[in-house]
């Protein structure tokens, strides 16, 4: 064999067998190309089903998630007529007591509010907001409630709710400038089942709530179920008249609220001092019957850092004790002044720190405001002529004044400390001078509210 025929042969030979590996490569190569396209054809799938459910439920199904301090967590459908918002509520308070006065009274550190709230939107115009409570070793539900808002200016209400009536009672629970609310919110229902219309009108220059309720005690949250086929009605006005301008005067407003009703077959009232301490008991027998009236002047102004809230609350209503039955009048009133000397702008809500607390890296210490209140309640004194409350046991008049600091270390996160001091008039012996021992108390607060309306 020639030396050409040699090298055929050879060459013919390593070519014959690289034949099964070549085979193998390209059967391999033809199975991930399948794969490869099979995947492709499913991704394709996928995308016209996303964009069939876009087209048949209005990109509801596309939704987005996202989280921020004035919502909470939100779950938002893409069109947007779908919201739900997640928040928490809460407060721990230390409450300590001085003076002989207040030998009573425990110090104690108690969680005065475990609030989670859930509230949102359904179909565009329906909004609702849910809140139970779980503070102070109790499970109550203190606001659920739906609103149609399709007609702008005559948005209508149905559930629990606050009644529109008292201007502190109104703010928001973590917006008061203390701790505590004053003595003109005793006077006036903290929540009622019912229904109501409202709006705020003229670019927020005028604001109205009309409503019809169960009817509840004052500051009472109510029972959940009413207690006879009476009913309730309560109307405010509030006017901002300058609100939508820049100028010293935008920041006032002005309004009165009153509400009327029956009062037959309710539990009596109870009324608590600024260290949330029951300070009025009435005589054994008394029942509530007869009409309620309350009235509630109230205002506010607020221009740059600085702020007052005053308040004025009147409730006439029935008592009746063996046969006889009479209208007792119960009034009270408030003034608050604040400043925040950090400069940031005061307003009916919480304010927004210009620099947030963290001084080891942005060198920001929040916000800081100071504050004092004054304030008066009173009975009149036929509660004692017709035998309604005894005056060696039970005190008619109080006299308070409270001073406090607020630290805002952002929006989210309050340190508060008050100090009040409460002047009794009756409650104690002639023996004893006839009048209670004052209350001296300081509380510290320490909360969080995280996507709150």
């Amino acid at each position: 064999m020639s030396d050409r025929k040699r090298w055929l042969a050879l060459a013919l030979g390593v070519a014959i067998s690289s034949i099964p590996g070549w085979a193998q490569d390209q059967a391999q190569q033809q199975t991930t190309d399948q794969k490869i396209q099979q995947l492709e054809q499913k991704v394709e799938a996928l995308e016209k089903e996303v964009k069939a459910d876009e087209t048949t439920d209005g990109g509801q199904s596309a939704g987005a998630v996202s989280a921020d301090y004035i919502n909470g967590f939100t779950i938002r459908s893409r069109d947007g007529n779908f919201l739900l918002h997640i928040g928490a509520d809460l407060q721990v308070d230390n409450r300590t007591y001085y003076g002989t006065g207040t030998t009573g009274d425990i110090d104690s550190i108690v969680i005065r509010r475990a609030r989670p709230t859930f509230y949102g939107t359904v179909y565009k115009y329906v909004d609702f907001f849910i809140r139970p409570d779980f503070g102070l070793g109790t499970t109550a539900l203190y606001d659920a409630y739906v609103q149609l808002n399709y007609i702008p200016w005559f948005q209508v209400r149905a559930g629990k709710f606050k009644p529109g009536v008292g201007l502190e009672r109104l703010q928001g629970d973590d917006d008061t400038t203390f701790v505590e609310r004053g003595l003109p919110s005793q006077l006036g229902p903290q929540r009622d089942i019912g229904f109501q219309v409202g709006a705020n009108l003229f670019r927020n220059r005028v604001a109205y709530q009309l409503g019809v309720f169960d009817g509840v005690p004052d500051s009472s949250i109510g029972t959940d179920t009413a207690v006879s086929d009476h009913r309730d009605y309560a109307a405010r006005l509030f006017l901002t008249p300058f609100a939508p301008n820049e100028n010293v005067l935008k920041g006032l407003g002005l309004g009165v609220a009153v509400e009327g009703g029956s009062t037959d077959g309710e539990a009596l009232p109870s009324y608590k001092t600024f260290g949330q301490e029951s300070f009025f008991t009435f005589a054994s027998g008394v029942t509530a019957a007869g009409h309620r009236t309350r009235l509630d002047p109230q205002a506010y102004y607020y221009v740059g850092p600085f702020g007052v809230l005053a308040e004025y609350a009147l409730n006439e209503e029935g008592f009746q004790k063996s046969g006889v039955r009479r209208d007792i009048a119960f009034r009270a009133y408030q003034t608050e002044v604040s400043y925040i000397l950090t400069g940031e702008k005061k307003s009916y809500g919480s304010p927004t720190p210009k620099r947030n607390f963290d001084p080891l890296h942005h060198g920001g210490w929040g916000a800081v405001e100071l504050a004092v209140r004054v304030g008066d309640w009173e009975a009149e004194n036929g509660i004692y002529t017709y035998g309604l409350a005894s005056a060696a046991t039970t005190p008619r008049h109080l006299h308070e004044w409270v001073g406090g600091v607020n630290w805002y270390l952002n929006r989210l996160l309050r340190i508060s400390g008050d100090y009040g001091n409460t002047a009794f008039g009756g409650g104690a012996a002639a023996s004893a001078g006839g009048n209670k021992l004052p209350e001296k108390t300081f509380i510290l607060r320490f909360q969080i509210n995280f996507g709150q309306i």
